[in-house]
């Protein structure tokens, strides 16, 4: 009876079974943690039977069936916004000064040290990148006061690369802002930093827009 139940519930949740002789094998029933996509973006975890097939002579290897969920994968919003950042940055090998008069090198060096080595090679450039964005990304959880999703997480990440950590300050903070659980605020004020060396730049305007388009949980990325 038990193992008809069990192979019922795996038969719904999409589980792939069949049968080994009972003379050979036996079967163990263990309990695991499956994510199951239940909404476009949401991921519920829930715990389901996993069937082991063990050997019961010593000279079989065991035969584990393995659980197929049905759904949507995840979407991974941590890439979606490292590409992003790419894409925004370019990849310049030579120390370079962008529309706002600062030295960089790579994807948006900017740090003293690294450009002041004259040259960065593509590889070095994106395990800097990877490092930084890494570290902004520690320093916006800690700034929010408020939860987040984690593409809203990734939108304010990217804004923060880009504008500075004083300019997230000044974005989340304040009567009526993120950090006062105004989450619409963003779309108000994310648009308004678009200036570099005391002009609009089209680029930060285009930048603003897909960050925006991240925060609402849009995949798109920047072309």
């Amino acid at each position: 009876m038990r193992a008809t139940i069990i192979a019922s519930i795996l038969g719904v949740l999409g589980f792939t079974t069949y049968s080994m002789p009972r003379s050979t094998h036996e079967v163990i029933f263990e309990r695991i943690e499956v994510p199951v996509v239940v909404k476009e973006y949401i991921i519920v975890t829930y715990k389901v039977p996993l069937i082991i097939e063990v050997p019961r002579y010593h000279s079989e290897e065991p035969i584990i069936v393995r659980p197929r969920v049905r759904g949507k994968a995840p979407v991974d919003w941590d890439r979606i916004m490292m590409e992003g950042v790419k894409y925004f940055e370019g990849y310049k090998s030579k120390k370079y000064y962008c529309c706002a008069g600062v030295a960089t090198i790579g994807y948006g060096c900017t740090k003293p040290a690294i450009v002041n080595k004259g040259s960065l090679s593509k590889s070095n450039a994106l395990r800097i990148l990877s490092n930084e964005i890494t570290n902004v990304r520690a320093r916006v959880r800690q700034a929010v006061t408020v939860d987040l999703t984690d593409n809203q997480l990734n939108a304010l990440t990217s804004f923060a690369f880009n504008c500075g950590m004083t300019n997230l300050n000044n974005l989340i903070s304040g009567p009526s802002r993120l950090n006062s659980g105004n989450y619409k605020s963003i779309e108000k004020l994310l648009p308004k930093y678009r200036m570099a060396g005391g002009k609009v730049r089209e680029g930060l305007e285009k930048r603003r827009a897909w960050e925006l388009s991240l925060w609402r949980g849009e995949t798109n990325l920047p072309h």
